[in-house]
């Protein structure tokens, strides 16, 4: 049987072709079920991976692990793939999978968006109300991305930060920031497209501090929902999660969290179960 995996986020989305013993490793743009453009997206995806002639396809994103939205991914996938059987699940339950198998343990995202989960026997026994780039989302991409600009446009920043995001921002103005989220399909990506333009060493010690403090909300708003006793195994993965991990991992260790690894992306996991014959859905 010849098989995809998907791993897919707001901004990218990783996918794995199984075929007997060759695997091919594909990067398309995120397909978030709140996002999706049927035709222009549809038609992205045909050029790039159309050709596959998977049998399933096991498709793990964020944003699905509900009805409503696993129905708009299978109706956006099944015309590109019609021979195919499709399953739609979160992107926590193919990350508990893909690191955990069939065990115990806490996965933790930090990507476009944020969101962790309590892993029990390979499902998923309780999650943090994420609550979207527009309420939550803590410590994510769009979130500092959001930090950044109430910074920079209501100058409460030190002189040096401001100087330093102005910069990076190519000096945009106000009207042109806000037209380029307010008026984005997709504004959640644009704020995450901020925070990765602005957001690299060396940088000013006032942007380190904004980093920790999502990072300290993520802690506190989600994590903490979990009702953890720190000793757990606890799998960060996400881009903001892999970059910033010197600045994550004492944060996470001040908090009471003892046992922490970043894995990113979740398909180089997925690869190794598939090399490894230990693939569990």
């Amino acid at each position: 049987m010849t098989y995809l995996i998907a791993d897919s986020g707001a901004t990218k989305t990783d996918w794995l072709y199984a075929d007997d013993d060759n695997i091919l490793h594909i990067k398309t743009q995120g397909l978030h079920p709140n996002n999706i453009q049927q035709m222009s997206d549809s038609e992205d995806i045909r050029t790039q991976i159309g050709d596959l002639k998977p049998d399933a396809i096991h498709f793990f994103g964020a944003g699905c692990g509900n009805p409503v939205s696993d129905e708009i991914v299978s109706r956006f996938l099944q015309p590109i793939f019609p021979n195919a059987k499709i399953r739609i699940q979160s992107d926590l339950h193919g990350s508990g999978k893909a690191f955990f198998g069939n065990g115990d343990g806490v996965v933790a995202v930090l990507g476009t968006g944020s969101v962790c989960a309590k892993i029990k026997e390979g499902n998923i026994a309780k999650k943090s109300a994420a609550l979207g780039f527009a309420i939550g989302d803590e410590g994510s991409a769009a979130d500092l991305g959001r930090r950044i600009l109430k910074i920079y446009f209501r100058k409460t920043g030190q002189p040096e930060s401001l100087e330093f995001i102005a910069d990076k921002l190519n000096h945009a103005d106000y009207a042109t920031m806000m037209n380029r989220i307010y008026r984005a399909g997709k504004p959640n990506r644009e704020l995450a497209s901020v925070a990765g333009e602005v957001l690299n060493d060396p940088m000013p010690p006032e942007l380190s501090q904004v980093i920790k403090d999502g990072f300290k909300d993520f802690a506190d708003q989600q994590l903490s929902m979990l009702d953890l006793n720190g000793d757990e195994s606890i799998v960060f993965t996400g881009k903001v999660a892999e970059v910033h991990q010197e600045l994550l991992i004492p944060i996470l260790n001040q908090k009471g969290y003892k046992n922490i690894t970043i894995r990113y992306p979740v398909i180089s996991a997925w690869r190794e179960r598939v090399k490894a014959g230990r693939v569990v859905f």
